[in-house]
């Protein structure tokens, strides 16, 4: 049971185990983390226990105080991750086995069973012993097996994602996406002939009161591919921020629109229980993130199978479902340098590493997770390492080019060239690239569930 739901059906015992469990204190958290410290508690000295348990909590932020817990105990004595199988038949369920022991162990026996079949009859799994000094409160991402050390090397590399990127952000949420998205007819004279759901009849609208609109399942690798869809954008860019439209400023630049919006006036102003009952009534209940969407940026979907990076170069999308990337103002790298290297092989398998695995080989694309992506930076002045730098702006230009003339074209030669450039660039071994091309061949099975 998720806390929201324990908020909602009894706000007294959530403000309790707030008060008397640190596993509570923060995020949206799962009762079960309230289960393992309180089994902790009851434990004698030298008692020990077991759960069968989601492993989410390793490393999504509501799991930080309970890591921290068991890290400052040295508790974790055994843990058997099960990855994306599915223990429970008729239940998706990500789960692992959590041995603990009250009084410490100086060691944790990390085992990672990537063939449950073969676990259930022999035991066969990967496993390597972590030293309790490496468990923290940080995300427990933990390498064994074939590309441990790699892992951990890329994990050193001081430059990441989060050192660069001025925002990763999530898209819009307009409270309303009946009336404010659109299915688009036709577009003809600067005017878009669109379907209004809310109101199930054709509108028109002017084509620059609107952006295209995705709902991330559109997002690939180095390619858009257009949903259809528009959304209604009752503001515009004031500096390097947001302002809503005045209804005068609407009126006379977008009559269409402002026409449109009058006939869904009811509905706008009734959302949240008459909260937008004021003259703000056509604007978003919650405008974050807009700057964002009028941005250049780096778009990525919020669940993959592989990595999925996309170029908006000219900030004509906006998005509801993934995540938008901008980059420092101070920041000389190409963002078609950044695509290369974010779409690679190499930093794919490093995503999965740090990822929360869904069922049928998807992972979720988190914040936490993106801006943990290692990124090797360029020194300029060295004509070789900008030149290998250019090298693989070249080879994204030549994707994009291709995506562009047709959106299925096969760009898989380009894509290994880059593969190969990134491997050099990150200082690869043979052994390494091979492990590398290994972790690549899963096959997507099934649909992902969350």
């Amino acid at each position: 049971m998720r806390i929201q739901t324990l908020t909602q059906t009894d706000a007294e015992q959530a403000g309790w185990l707030k008060e008397h469990y640190a596993s509570a204190r923060k995020g949206n958290y799962d009762l079960y983390v309230v289960f393992v410290e309180r089994g902790l508690q009851l434990l004698q000295r030298s008692g020990q226990l077991a759960f069968i348990l989601p492993h989410k909590f390793f490393n999504a932020q509501y799991g930080e105080p309970l890591r921290k817990l068991l890290a400052d105990g040295k508790n974790l004595r055994h843990v058997v991750h099960f990855g994306d199988q599915q223990i429970f038949p008729g239940a998706t369920n990500y789960v692992c086995l959590l041995f603990l022991a009250k009084g410490g162990a100086e060691h944790c026996r990390w085992v990672r069973a990537d063939d449950l079949p073969a676990w259930l009859v022999d035991g066969v799994a990967i496993e390597a012993p972590i030293a309790a000094s490496r468990v923290t409160d940080a995300e427990w991402n933990f390498a064994v097996g074939k590309g441990a050390g790699l892992f951990e090397r890329l994990q050193r590399m001081p430059v990441k994602l989060e050192n660069i990127a001025a925002r990763i952000s999530q898209g819009i949420r307009t409270s309303a996406n009946e009336v404010y998205v659109l299915d688009v007819i036709s577009e003809k004279n600067g005017l878009i002939t669109a379907f209004s759901k809310q109101l199930d009849r054709e509108v028109v609208v002017e084509q620059k009161s609107v952006l295209r609109f995705l709902q991330g399942r559109e997002i690939k690798a180095y390619s858009i591919t257009p949903s259809g869809k528009v959304v209604l954008m009752p503001y515009e860019l004031e500096g390097s921020r947001m302002a809503l439209l005045t209804q005068k400023e609407l009126k006379a630049d977008f009559p269409r629109a402002w026409e449109y919006y009058m006939a869904n006036k009811k509905h706008l102003e009734a959302r949240e229980d008459g909260r937008m009952r004021n003259n703000n009534w056509y604007g978003f209940i919650y405008p974050k993130n807009l700057e964002v969407m009028f941005a250049s940026k780096i778009l990525v979907p919020d669940i993959a199978d592989r990595a999925a990076f996309a170029l908006d170069e000219a900030g004509e999308f906006t998005f509801t479902s993934g995540y938008g990337i901008t980059l420092k103002a101070d920041v000389k790298l190409s963002p078609k340098y950044l695509v290369a290297l974010l779409n690679s092989r190499l930093l794919d398998s490093c995503w999965k590493r740090v990822s929360t695995p869904l069922r049928g080989g998807y992972f979720r694309y988190f914040t936490q997770f993106i801006e943990q992506l290692p990124i090797r930076p360029i020194d300029f002045a060295v004509a070789s390492e900008r030149a290998q730098h250019d090298a693989l702006v070249k080879l994204v230009e030549r994707i994009l080019a291709a995506k562009e003339k047709n959106p299925a074209a096969d760009t898989t030669t380009l894509e290994d060239e880059i593969d190969q450039q990134v491997c050099a660039l990150y200082g690869l071994t043979p052994e390494e690239i091979k492990i590398v091309e290994d972790s690549s061949k899963g096959k997507k099975l099934t649909k992902p569930t969350v």
